[in-house]
């Protein structure tokens, strides 16, 4: 069935007479795509949520309700007329302390029963998307000592999937934990991740054929690409340098317009990048250290206008200048407008790291608030390293700075093209 459309739409009312509709479809149509059986119920008790949610919000509402398969994860998503804000219950720091969030306890309940979720406003329309990913072997690290090249090295373009999951097992043996992408845990997700077109990976072979290298990239945005490697491997040779060059000629022939790094480990021939500047770690045992974020032209940059507040206006003005950047700050001015009352953030987790990322959906009048919630739950639950990235494509999220500062956010570096325009990473000091 290769090739084959398996998505399926369902349009009804916001009405619970259409929940066992609703419940029927997830759970007959999940497991086509992968899903086990705990996590289709999961995923059938986020879908039901949500409807009994719409009925008593928006009594009657149409409700589009698609299911797309995702190769490594399902994804459900739900298009509707309503207010964004009465969706702020589906933050991670909602409580059942009061009679007001007992009533919401659905799209609480819905939010803990998925992987991740993401909201879009179109004009009075919101997506909702809800992500379940498949159940994969985890794999449990082993230190290993790199090897000797033997020959040549080469550059596999195309590796098969024993040789990526061999050289993810390789990267998590050395390599620390906070230094490669959480997906390499999962090997088999990683090989459905290349097999989707949501990752890409080379691997660089000697003569003998045996690992000597790896790296990976993405692109978050139609006109940025993001990597993580190169990881290295073998004790000689230059794999580092081969699987760059590579990575550069590779990305130079697509449409993107720069190349930046979110894990770039020490073997990156930094001569052929430019500083972004670097991300402080914290680790579990309190040492600091420095996470180096590097970028690349791919080509001519034309400039741009962006979205951004007074309070890092400046930052932002520094930043470009010194990237060579030409872009024109459209600063955001509050006038007393109607704001959502309240906020909505998606927030991915990555506990054997402490590293949390805060990432808006909905700018309400609670934002700082809301903000200073999830970083006082964070700290609690020790994620020491706290970022919040907006894209300065959006004037509601530009406005946002404030807030984000107010609450101990210090703005570290941009990542040019990172978004639908360049995105400003905040870090909390």
């Amino acid at each position: 069935m290769k090739g084959f459309d398996q998505s399926v739409s369902v349009s009804l009312a916001a009405d619970i007479a259409w929940v066992p509709l609703v419940q029927s479809v997830v759970e007959k149509w999940a497991p086509v795509c992968g899903l086990d059986d705990s996590k289709t119920m999961m995923l059938t008790v986020a879908a039901e949520e949500i409807v009994v949610h719409l009925a008593r919000m928006a009594p009657g509402t149409q409700v589009r309700f698609r299911l797309e398969p995702g190769g490594w994860h399902v994804r459900v998503e739900f298009s509707f007329k309503a207010d964004a804000s009465d969706l702020w219950a589906m933050n991670l720091v909602t409580k059942t302390d009061t009679q007001e969030e007992i009533d919401h306890l659905g799209l609480l309940v819905a939010s803990r029963a998925v992987d991740g979720f993401t909201l879009g406003v179109e004009g009075d329309t919101l997506h909702l998307g809800l992500r379940k990913d498949r159940a994969y072997p985890i794999v449990i690290p082993e230190t290993i000592q790199p090897v000797e090249a033997r020959g040549e090295l080469t550059i596999v373009r195309d590796p098969e999937p024993e040789l990526i999951k061999v050289a993810c097992v390789k990267a998590l043996g050395l390599y620390p934990s906070d230094a490669v992408p959480r997906s390499f845990f999962t090997p088999g997700k990683v090989v459905d991740m290349v097999g989707q077109k949501d990752l890409d990976i080379a691997v660089a072979i000697d003569r003998s054929g045996a690992l000597a290298g790896m790296i990976c990239w993405q692109a978050p945005s139609e006109q940025g690409i993001s990597f993580s490697g190169p990881y290295v491997f073998a004790k000689a040779g230059q794999a580092g340098d081969l699987l760059a060059k590579h990575l550069i000629n590779t990305v130079a022939r697509t449409r993107a317009m720069g190349l930046f790094s979110e894990l770039a480990t020490t073997s990156l021939p930094t001569a052929d990048f430019e500083s972004l500047g670097h991300l402080d770690q914290i680790q579990r045992d309190g040492k600091k250290s420095e996470q180096g974020v590097w970028y690349r032209h791919l080509r001519e940059d034309m400039g741009a206008s962006v979205w951004a507040h007074r309070a890092y206006a400046e930052f932002l003005e520094t930043a470009y200048q010194r990237q060579v950047l030409m872009r024109d700050l459209k600063l955001i001015e509050g006038q007393g407008e109607h704001l959502p009352e309240r906020s909505v953030f998606s927030v991915q987790l990555r506990p054997d790291a402490g590293k949390a990322t805060l990432f808006p959906m909905v700018t309400g009048g609670d934002a700082a608030e809301c903000i200073a919630r999830y970083v006082e739950m964070l700290h609690r639950e020790k994620f020491s390293n706290i970022f919040i990235r907006i894209d300065l494509a959006h004037g509601w999220q530009a406005a946002m700075g404030k807030a984000i500062m107010d609450n101990g956010f210090v703005p570290k570096l941009v990542l040019p093209y990172g978004g639908k325009s360049d995105i400003l990473v905040f870090q909390h000091a």
